[in-house]
């Protein structure tokens, strides 16, 4: 237009095809990232901490099982106690159904045994003698309705750290990998323990994770041992404590053990050796063995020993 001031055009005019001026353009500072040599240290670093921290926890973990593992068999400590105030004295015990008058150490001897009154080995037991109202005498047995008279639950039978046991009686020699050790398996109800051994050898499964010293009463020293952690030996004899292993309920650093009294200690092993583990069986079957027997027997017990008398079971 005639007479009117011109301006350039803006570099922002869209009427432009181009800008008209080139502005520049602003450089951006790089991100800071990890040379390989610092990620490689974190790395390790992350590791280290890693490898202190699992054997750390596996621990904590061991240890509150083991705990809970001496919570169960305190609870059976009370239960006995209870059964023998309700039985003139005597801790549960499997009779002699074809000899009444059979002596202690007779009955020591068939501890093991099932019959047609009992279950097999100490499951057995804890079917047939400790709840026998439930499961032999009460009239509910399929129906599982009867309520526990002295133990409060089936769970406390096992041990939260046993995966596994020797099959009753039978010797676990580690060879093959576990192919002779039966899985445990807990159970709701005591009726559902096995009530003859035809009935476990088909089963092949492993209900309870204590060895028990039956024929014990509740006058007898408090010191005594009553009950322990077994292991996947054959935990038949008198001494009892054999070897431990690391399939074993605490492996081998040592057992939890029950005594008279009903209070429950933690009896320690250095290695799980033969060595080491006799050095629990003097300690606590030392003072059995050194006791006059309580009901002397001259065929069965010659040598006058309380420890003929009682017979432990697992």
């Amino acid at each position: 237009m005639v007479g009117q001031r011109q301006y350039p055009a803006s570099p922002y005019d869209t009427r432009c095809k181009k800008p008209t001026r080139n502005w520049p353009r602003i450089a951006r500072p790089l991100a800071p990232a990890f040379t390989l040599i610092e990620l490689l240290i974190v790395i390790a670093i992350i590791g280290l901490l890693i490898s202190i921290l699992v054997p750390a926890l596996s621990r904590a973990r061991e240890v509150s099982r083991r705990t809970v593992c001496g919570s169960n068999l305190r609870q059976f400590g009370i239960a006995l106690l209870n059964y023998a105030q309700d039985n003139e004295s005597w801790l549960p015990a499997k009779s002699l159904p074809n000899s009444p008058t059979a002596s202690v150490a007779a009955r020591a001897a068939a501890q093991q045994n099932s019959s047609s009154q009992y279950g097999p080995n100490f499951a057995g037991l804890v079917r047939d003698v400790i709840e026998r109202r439930v499961t032999r005498e009460s009239g509910t047995e399929l129906q599982g309705s009867a309520q526990p008279q002295y133990l409060p639950d089936p769970k406390i039978m096992l041990c939260p750290s046993d995966r596994f046991n020797n099959p009753p009686g039978t010797r676990y020699t580690g060879v093959a990998p576990f192919n002779k050790l039966w899985d445990t398996e807990p159970v709701t109800r005591f009726e559902q323990l096995p009530r003859t051994a035809a009935q476990e050898a088909t089963a092949q499964k492993t209900y309870i994770s204590y060895l028990y010293v039956a024929m014990w009463r509740n006058d007898d020293r408090g010191d005594f041992i009553a009950m322990a952690d077994q292991s996947n030996d054959k935990d038949l004899a008198e001494s009892s404590f054999q070897y431990l292993t690391p399939e074993d309920n605490h492996g081998t650093r040592g057992i939890n053990v029950l005594l008279l009294d009903s209070h429950v200690e933690w009896a320690q092993s250095q290695t799980g050796t033969f060595a080491h583990v006799q050095d629990l069986s003097n300690r606590y079957w030392g003072p059995i063995i050194a006791t006059k027997a309580r009901y002397p027997d001259p065929v069965l017990n010659p040598d006058n020993r309380r420890a003929v008398e009682v017979r432990t079971i697992e």
